[in-house]
């Protein structure tokens, strides 16, 4: 437990802004994600919406979420697949799948939550609105992280953004960057 409260401490000594914080925030959901940037804003909000949900069934995180069921079927499945979450059968009719987060990615929530005021509901608007900012369909955590970090330093090189992203093959920061630009959300100077 103390180590707990020391990370907890040495984040929030670390997170002087509310934009270096969206970046701890981001952090901490591709850990709870297994560590994988490459996943789209859509998957963590999934992962966020069943852990403030207990127990809940994929046609109400479906609802809750307004998603349709292909893509909450692939998204529940990765979860699973990954290990982010647990599925049980109901007790009343074992047809009816309940899940809940579990493990790396329950502790990792945790963590953003700690910085989310401790509210799976500001997490949701935090991922909502970034998924928002984008006009590409499947936004990612890396794509967020940029964007994030661009906002952070300023203008900066493309060395630098990189640096303080995901890491990862040069072709996929560059490939995320430029899609950025595209989009209009970083302006090309401070990518230079």
């Amino acid at each position: 437990m103390p180590q707990k409260a020391g990370l907890k401490g040495a984040h929030s000594a670390a997170s002087t802004s509310p934009i270096q914080k969206m970046g701890l925030v981001l952090d901490h959901l591709v850990a709870a994600l297994g560590g994988d940037p490459s996943s789209p804003l859509r998957r963590a909000q999934i992962l966020v919406d069943i852990d403030a949900h207990p127990d809940t069934t994929q046609t109400e995180v479906m609802d809750r979420l307004n998603l349709n069921k292909s893509t909450m079927s692939r998204e529940i499945e990765w979860l699973y697949d990954h290990g982010c979450l647990i599925r049980q059968s109901g007790q009343q009719d074992g047809r009816v799948i309940h899940m809940s987060t579990c493990g790396y990615s329950k502790k990792n929530l945790e963590f953003a939550l700690y910085h989310s005021e401790r509210s799976h509901k500001n997490l949701q608007k935090f991922l909502e609105s970034l998924i928002t900012m984008f006009t590409d369909p499947k936004p990612t955590l890396r794509d967020a992280k940029l964007l994030v970090t661009a906002a952070d330093l300023g203008e900066a090189s493309r060395q630098e953004l990189f640096s303080r992203s995901y890491q990862g093959p040069l072709t996929t920061n560059v490939r995320a960057l430029e899609r950025l630009v595209e989009q209009g959300l970083i302006d090309t100077k401070a990518s230079e």
